[in-house]
């Protein structure tokens, strides 16, 4: 490795000098903006920005907050060991992003909700339900941050040989510094900065490496020649990796899990002022994201072409994909003085973002959830309720750091990221449909569906875990090497490579066929078994009329039918017209 340069250095330093100033800068603002001796108003502008956040700042926010470290490292990775099926996501993640708008967004904009779990608590008039998906996200939340903080400090390890932990401890140090200062404001404004910083590093990598490879016909070219050049496989199998069907689906729910029930990106969508200007805030994110996913794969398949006939894997000079970026820019792009240094940032800025993203959600759910009306802050000055906020967000933030070493001791960083997504966001966005879609959904149906599906997906990811079988990569080449190199080329990874061995499994063994079930299925089967046993087990457990569930939180057109349903089957036969404790409010929430 030939390591940083003062340069390079230099670069990212004033990097994250930036995006701490920034972050500092904007925490000032908020300061000036809060409402003294108001606490409501206080908490408002610590996490939503009062609601008044420029549409297009939340926009690059929303859209860098999706993309991760892991994203920047593993979508390249993902092109680079098994082709462009995976690129057809992009059709999928389009049809969710319209489903988003037109039925989940339909309903949580209008309520101006701070925190996404205080729509189940009183859709299904429930805070213990509530209490158990905060619970259940929150760990997949805090394999999250350990993920985002883990990339960059990888890559930083890989270039300049700097410790993985240390890098981890500052990334967490500057994103809890300005997260807990300035909230929202502070965070947003500095994704600004960060978004520019990450197109800098992406766009230059990958326009050297198209250069390098000799333009976009030859990469074409050299990739067909190689299998990399995938399209129209429409193999119905569950059981393999990826086909036309697997990957859109992954990508369809992908959108749903992160723009539709994702803390952070519902939290700043809700933070716009009018409905129009944001849904336009919405579709200019995902425009700006469905950019940068393009160059992401085609960076990897540009990458892979430079390499193609004496490439890292078979000489042994990587060990896994995730290392290919690192590695390219160490043996290609370190004689151009700050450029190393620009990559390493660009991750940093991914990572910031995710991160300090994390930090407010949590602050947001945890302040709407458990404190807000607790007696232990009703007790407190008004002065010190605003100290409650940052110290959730600091005690937040360096959590992220533990799990952030845990992450270290893991690999795999694009599927593991998208297992947990799977595995554990999956059952609450099946809630959250059910609630919304499905309006005889009462408080029994719910719990148990959500329940049913968390069991189901753990059980179905832990088995994977442990009886998954190897998935081969593509095939790696070292026949115009000048030099003695590595086997590598039998090298195979798992569909939980994080946590599997690579060791291969004898074809007689038998399996069970769920645990060879492509990972791109986890949040289709958690989703709709959430939804399939809450509709069910409320069917049989007296069903809640519309007005009973509450027409603010069920979408319109289903309210309609719900009614004209009603209209001939009266409540009184048909539905429960029980009346509940908690009542259905029409305050702003």
């Amino acid at each position: 490795m030939n390591g940083f340069s003062g340069w390079d250095w230099a670069v990212f330093v004033l990097s994250l000098c930036a995006s701490l100033g920034t972050g500092i800068w904007a925490a000032f603002v908020s300061k000036r903006n809060q409402k003294q001796g108001d606490a409501k108003g206080t908490a408002s502008e610590f996490l939503m920005g009062g609601r008044n956040l420029n549409p297009i700042a939340v926009a690059l926010s929303t859209m860098i907050g999706a993309v991760s470290s892991n994203t920047v490292l593993g979508n390249p990775s993902e092109t680079y060991a098994y082709g462009t099926q995976y690129w057809l996501n992009l059709i999928g993640m389009t049809l969710g992003m319209v489903y988003v708008h037109f039925v989940i967004l339909k309903v949580l904009y209008p309520l101006k909700i701070t925190s996404v779990y205080t729509y189940i608590e009183k859709r299904f008039k429930s805070a213990a339900l509530r209490s158990f998906t905060v619970f259940t996200t929150l760990i997949g939340t805090f394999f999250f941050m350990g993920l985002c903080a883990y990339c960059p400090s990888l890559a930083m390890e890989t270039v300049t040989g700097f410790p993985t932990w240390a890098s981890c401890l500052i990334l967490g140090v500057i994103c809890t510094i300005y997260s807990s200062l300035g909230g929202v404001r502070s965070v947003v404004y500095t994704d600004i900065l960060q978004t520019i910083v990450l197109f800098a590093g992406v766009l230059f990598i990958m326009i050297h490496s198209w250069v390098d490879a000799g333009g976009l016909g030859a990469i074409w070219a050299t990739a067909e020649e190689h299998g990399r050049v995938e399209w129209w496989n429409f193999n119905p199998d569950p059981l393999q990796r990826h086909s036309f069907w697997l990957v859109n689906i992954q990508g369809y729910f992908s959108a749903l899990l992160v723009f539709g029930m994702g803390q952070p990106q519902v939290q700043r969508v809700c933070s716009v002022s009018t409905w129009k200007k944001a849904i336009g805030a919405f579709y200019l994110n995902y425009s700006v994201l469905f950019c940068v996913y393009l160059c992401l794969y085609f960076t990897g398949l540009a990458v892979f072409a430079v390499y193609a006939d004496c490439d890292p894997m078979a000489t042994g000079d990587i060990a896994k994909p995730d290392q290919l970026l690192p590695f390219y820019v160490d043996d290609k792009l370190s004689y151009l003085h700050g450029i190393s240094g620009l990559f390493v940032a660009a991750l940093f800025a991914a990572a910031l973002s995710s991160y300090s993203s994390q930090i407010n959600a949590v602050s947001a759910v945890m302040w709407e959830g458990f404190f807000k009306n607790s007696e232990w802050v009703a007790k407190m000055d008004e002065n010190r309720k605003p100290l409650v906020n940052i110290g959730v967000s600091v005690v937040t933030g360096m959590a992220g750091v533990v799990a952030s070493i845990i992450a270290s001791q893991l690999g795999g960083i694009f599927q593991v990221g998208q297992t947990i997504l799977g595995a554990i966001h999956a059952p609450l966005l099946g809630l959250f449909i059910l609630g919304m879609c499905c309006p005889f959904a009462n408080k029994i149906g719910g719990s148990v569906g959500f329940t049913v599906s968390i069991v189901f997906n753990f059980w179905v990811t832990i088995g994977t875990m442990i009886y998954g079988k190897g998935t081969p990569y593509l095939g790696f080449d070292d026949d115009g090497c000048d030099y003695p190199t590595t086997d590598f080329v039998n090298l195979t990874s798992t569909t939980t490579e994080a946590w599997s061995s690579t060791t291969e499994v004898p074809e007689d063994d038998y399996t069970f066929p769920l645990y060879l079930m492509s990972y791109t299925l986890y949040s289709l089967w958690g989703t709709s078994i959430t939804f399939f046993v809450g509709s069910v087990v409320s069917l049989l457990t007296k069903p809640w009329s519309a007005d009973v569930s509450g027409k603010e939180y069920i979408h319109p057109a289903f309210y309609k039918l719900m009614k004209r349903w009603e209209k001939k089957h009266p409540p009184k036969n048909a539905f429960s017209s029980e009346v509940y404790l908690v009542p259905v409010s029409t305050e702003k929430l």
